[in-house]
C-alpha cells in the first residue's frame, strides 16, 4: 500500500514537471495538431485591404446606378445597401443612406390595404433602425417628424421603428436616457401612439435600480390611463406589463394596478358588444387578456366576476400559407457548374468564362420586362452571384456590366459587394438538406 502511495506521488511529480517544462506527450501533441488543423480549415478567408476597398467602391457604384430609378426600385436597392457588409464599414455613407431611405419611404403611397401599409411602414422603420446605429438622436428626431397615422389602432411606422430605435438609443446612453425616450413617447401619445413595447428596453436598463424602474413604469402607466389608445395600444401596454413583470422590474401591486387598467380599457372597446369585433380586434383582446392573466392574476380573477363577457372573447386562429419559391433549373444548374469548376481548381481564365456564362443566365431572367413579377432576386440568383463574387472578387464588377436592366445591375452589384467584402463559404440555399449528409460547398 505504501508502494502505491509512493508511485502516485512520482506520477504527480512527473506531470507537474511536464507542465512546467512545456514538454508534451505524443498523444497531447497529436491532439493539438488536429485542433489547429481543424481551426485552420474552418477559419474564414482573410479580406485584404485592397479587396475591402474594392467592395466599398462596388457599393458606391451600386448607389450611383440607383439614382435614376423609380422610387420603389430605389427603396429596394438602398435597403439592400444598408445591409451590405458589416455596419461599421462605410459608416458615414450608410448614415446618409439611412436618412435618405427614411425620406423615400414616406414618399411611398399609403393605402387602406394592410399589406401595402405594412410594406411602407417596414421601409421607414428599417431606415430609422439602421440610422440609430450611427446616430440614435437623429433617428429619434426623424421619428418625431412622422405624422400620427394609426392613433393606437394598429402598428404604424413610428411604433414599428421605436422598438429598434429605443434599443439602439439605450445602448449608447446611460440609464438617464430613459427619460429622454419617455419625453418623445409623451409627445407621440397625444395622438394615440405611445410605443409601450419599445419602452421595455429602457425598463430593462433601469431594472437594477428598483425605485427608478418602478417610477418609470408608473409614468408610462399614467400616460396609458388617459385613454388615447386604440385596441392596438391597449394590447401593446399589456405586452409591456408582461415584460416588466417577467423581468421583475415592478412591484406586484403595480402589476395588479396595471392589469386593472388594461381590463378597464378593454371593456371600453369590447363591452357587451364583443360580437361586433373583427377577427384582428379579437386577437388583440385575447393577447391583452392573456398578458394580464400571466402578470396580474388578481386583476384577471376580478375580471372573471365583473366582466365575464370580456373573457369569453376568443381569437380566431388564422392559418397563413407559405408559398415555397420554385427552383429555377437553369440557375441551379449554373450554380452547380460554377461550384464544380471551383472544386476542380480550374484556372482564372476558365473560371472567368464560367462566371460570364452564369451572369448571362441571370441576365436572361432579370433583363428588362423578362421578370415583371420579380420584386427581389430568388435564392438561386442570389447564390449564383455570391458564388461568382467569391470566385473572382477582382473581376465580378466588370462581369456584372452584362446585366441589361439598370435596377438588377445595381442590385446584384450590391450583393456582389457584400460577398467581396466578406467572403465566406457559400452553400447552395436551394439544396435539400439530407440528415447525416453535408451540403456541397466550394473549397
Amino acid at each position: 500500500m505504501m508502494w502505491n502511495r509512493q508511485r502516485m506521488k512520482w506520477i504527480a511529480a512527473a506531470l507537474l514537471l511536464l507542465a512546467l517544462t512545456g514538454t508534451t506527450t505524443p498523444a497531447l501533441a497529436a491532439a493539438r495538431k488536429k485542433k489547429h488543423a481543424a481551426a485552420k480549415k474552418n477559419a474564414a478567408p482573410v479580406v485584404s485591404r485592397a479587396q475591402m476597398e474594392l467592395a466599398q467602391q462596388m457599393a458606391r457604384n451600386s448607389y450611383a446606378l440607383g439614382r435614376g430609378l423609380e422610387i420603389r426600385q430605389r427603396v429596394a436597392l438602398m435597403t439592400r445597401l444598408l445591409y451590405t457588409m458589416r455596419s461599421e464599414v462605410m459608416p458615414t455613407e450608410k448614415q446618409q443612406w439611412a436618412a435618405e431611405l427614411f425620406r423615400l419611404g414616406q414618399q411611398l403611397p399609403s393605402s387602406d390595404d394592410a399589406v401595402v401599409n405594412s410594406s411602407r411602414n417596414t421601409v421607414i422603420a428599417t431606415a430609422a433602425a439602421r440610422l440609430a446605429i450611427y446616430d440614435a438622436d437623429e433617428a429619434l428626431a426623424l421619428l418625431d417628424s412622422l405624422p400620427a397615422e394609426a392613433q393606437g389602432e394598429r402598428a404604424d411606422a413610428r411604433t414599428m421603428a421605436a422598438r429598434l430605435v429605443f434599443a439602439g438609443y439605450m445602448q449608447h446612453h446611460p440609464s438617464a436616457g430613459a427619460q429622454v425616450l419617455l419625453a418623445h413617447g409623451q409627445r407621440w401619445s397625444e395622438q394615440g401612439g405611445f410605443p409601450y413595447s419599445a419602452s421595455a428596453t429602457a425598463l430593462a436598463r433601469l431594472r437594477p435600480n428598483e425605485a427608478a424602474a418602478e417610477e418609470y413604469f408608473r409614468q408610462v402607466m399614467a400616460i396609458f390611463v388617459k385613454g388615447h389608445d386604440g385596441l392596438f395600444g391597449v394590447s401593446d401596454f399589456a405586452s409591456l406589463l408582461q415584460q416588466a413583470a417577467a423581468m421583475e422590474a415592478i412591484y406586484d401591486d403595480t402589476a395588479e394596478d396595471a392589469g386593472r387598467a388594461v381590463i378597464g380599457q378593454l371593456r371600453k372597446f369590447a363591452g357587451d358588444d364583443s360580437g361586433s369585433l373583427t377577427a384582428e380586434q379579437k386577437r388583440l383582446v385575447a393577447e391583452a387578456l392573456n398578458n394580464v392573466r400571466i402578470s396580474a392574476p388578481k386583476a384577471y380573477e376580478e375580471a372573471r366576476k365583473t366582466a365575464p363577457e370580456l373573457l369569453a372573447v376568443r381569437a380566431e386562429r388564422i392559418t397563413t400559407q407559405v408559398e415555397i419559391p420554385k427552383v429555377d433549373p437553369d440557375l441551379q444548374a449554373a450554380f452547380h457548374e460554377l461550384a464544380d469548376a471551383m472544386r476542380a481548381q480550374r484556372g482564372p481564365d476558365a473560371l472567368r468564362a464560367q462566371i460570364a456564362n452564369a451572369v448571362q443566365v441571370v441576365n436572361s431572367k432579370y433583363k428588362a420586362g423578362a421578370c415583371a413579377e420579380c420584386k427581389s432576386p430568388d435564392a438561386q440568383s442570389w447564390a449564383l452571384i455570391s458564388l461568382a463574387a467569391y470566385a473572382a472578387p477582382t473581376t465580378i464588377a466588370t462581369q456584372l456590366n452584362g446585366l441589361e436592366d439598370p435596377f438588377w445591375h445595381a442590385y446584384f452589384l450590391a450583393i456582389a459587394a457584400q460577398q467581396v467584402g466578406q467572403p465566406t463559404r457559400v452553400a447552395d440555399p436551394t439544396a435539400r438538406k439530407v440528415p447525416g449528409k453535408e451540403e456541397a460547398e466550394p473549397e
